[in-house]
Formats: C-alpha cells, structure tokens, sequence
C-alpha cells in the first residue's frame, strides 16, 4: 500500500460576511446555506474514499478530489485549509464518530469496565474496517500533530466517560482520566505500528483491544 499524499496548493482565505439583518427568510437562508456546505464537505471526504477504492496506490491532489466531488480547488481549500492532513484528520474523527455513535446505542447493555472495553473495541474495528485509507489518515496525521488536538479529541472524551460510567459498578484503581490517558497512549501506539506496517491487522486488532485491560493493570502496579 503506497498511497501518497502530497500538496502543491496553499490554502485559501475565506471571505469575510457581513452579518445579516434578522428575518424569517434570512434564518432560512442562513440554514440552507449551513445544509449545503455541509453537503459539500461530506461530497469531498467521499470523493477521497472513492479515489482510494479505486486505486489505493494513486498520490492524491488537490485538483483530483475537487475533480471527483465536482467542486472548485478553492472549496476544498475553504473546508480543509490544511488541505490533504486535514482531510484526513476529517476522515479519521469521523471514523471514531462511528464508534461512538454505535457505542451509545448498546452502552446500556454493559456494565463497569466492559464499558470501556466496549468501546475501545469498537473504535478498533472502525479503524480496522476503514483499510487502507485507515492506514494513510494515521499517517498523514503525523504531519500535524502538533497543530491538531487529534487523536486526543472526542475518542479521548469518550473513554473518560466511559470509566466514569465503569466506577458506578467497579473499583478503579485510578481516576478515569489516568486510566484514559493510559488507555489512549496504548492504543494509538498500537495504530500508529499499524500504519507503520509493524503491525499486521490482526495483531492491530489484538492489541488495541488490549488497552483497557493494559492500563488497568499499570494503575494497579503502581498503587
């Protein structure tokens, strides 16, 4: 899998809007408005899974996606000013969005540290399930880890909540946001050996799964 993702664009200065009179057709303006460029943004981050699907060894561009979603270079450039890092930073939080929108469904179904564990899981899977691209977006995201808050963002919040949710039933040997810090430096290690080809897939899989269990017993160690 050699992927590549290169820019040869600069990002573009959105212009600045006056601020409209309130009214009736202004708000439904104003929501339309908000509807399409959502509707833009998801036409780019689906233009770049189709480019993968179709050909995973292609070095991706700025012109490539505009191409593919049928917009103009300077759009993507107003919905991602990173440009290609931050499509994929868009594509690898939608990915833990996933996760947590399908943990939210069954969490009730769980208790004490299966929670976290339930969880932790699931963001695997949706990792493991994304492929290739999984691989690229980790990778990419390197490139601007110190301007972004990914990974330690909404997946980061969850599993606090999620060992909150774990010490209504079970004695944790640590407060939830050791436990998810720990958790999250385990996991993430484990995906980014995966996109490292260090890791296959299924040992990927194994060992993220793991971090619930790892950082509860380095907590344990210490006390």
């Amino acid at each position: 899998m050699n992927w590549r993702a290169t820019v040869h664009d600069r990002p573009l200065a959105e212009s600045a809007l006056s601020s409209p009179v309130p009214s009736r057709t202004g708000d439904g303006r104003s929501a339309r408005g908000a509807r399409e460029r959502a509707q833009s943004r998801q036409r780019i981050l689906s233009s770049v899974r189709d480019i993968a699907a179709a050909d995973a060894s292609t070095e991706l561009k700025i012109e490539d996606i505009a191409r593919v979603a049928g917009c103009s270079r300077a759009t993507v450039h107003n919905h991602f000013p990173h440009a290609i890092p931050g499509i994929f930073e868009a594509l690898a939080v939608e990915t833990i969005e996933t996760a947590i929108r399908r943990y939210r469904i069954d969490s009730k179904k769980y208790f004490g540290l299966d929670k976290p564990r339930h969880f932790i899981g699931l963001t695997a899977d949706e990792f493991y399930k994304a492929g290739d691209l999984a691989v690229v977006m980790v990778r990419a995201s390197v490139d601007q880890a110190t301007d972004s808050p990914w990974p330690w963002g909404l997946g980061y919040e969850t599993t606090v909540d999620c060992y909150d949710e774990a010490a209504e039933d079970d004695d944790l040997p640590g407060t939830s946001t050791d436990l998810a810090e720990i958790t999250h430096i385990h996991f993430y290690g484990s995906v980014y050996l995966w996109a490292l080809g260090r890791l296959d897939s299924d040992k990927f899989l194994q060992s993220a799964k793991s971090s619930v269990d790892l950082a509860i017993n380095a907590l344990q160690v210490s006390r």
